[in-house]
């Protein structure tokens, strides 16, 4: 079973949308299929660090873009 996931993007989605992701997926694919580069942002899942290359679980993922200027 795909494991559906409640993506969370801040500065610009904090509200959220539910997302069936296929079975196996990493973190790097779903942030692909978003189309966000994986260089500017922090993931959290239920609140916890994960790393780009883990295998996406079921929870609440916070994707934290990093904000810069001059």
């Amino acid at each position: 079973m795909s494991p559906q996931v409640e993506v969370k993007i801040y500065p610009e989605s904090p509200d959220g949308q539910m997302m069936d992701v296929p079975e196996g997926s990493t973190y790097e694919d779903l942030l692909e299929t978003l189309d966000i580069n994986q260089e500017i942002v922090i993931l959290l899942n239920n609140g916890q660090a994960v790393p780009v290359d883990g295998t996406v679980e079921a929870g609440t993922l916070t994707i934290l873009k990093a904000i810069s200027g001059g």
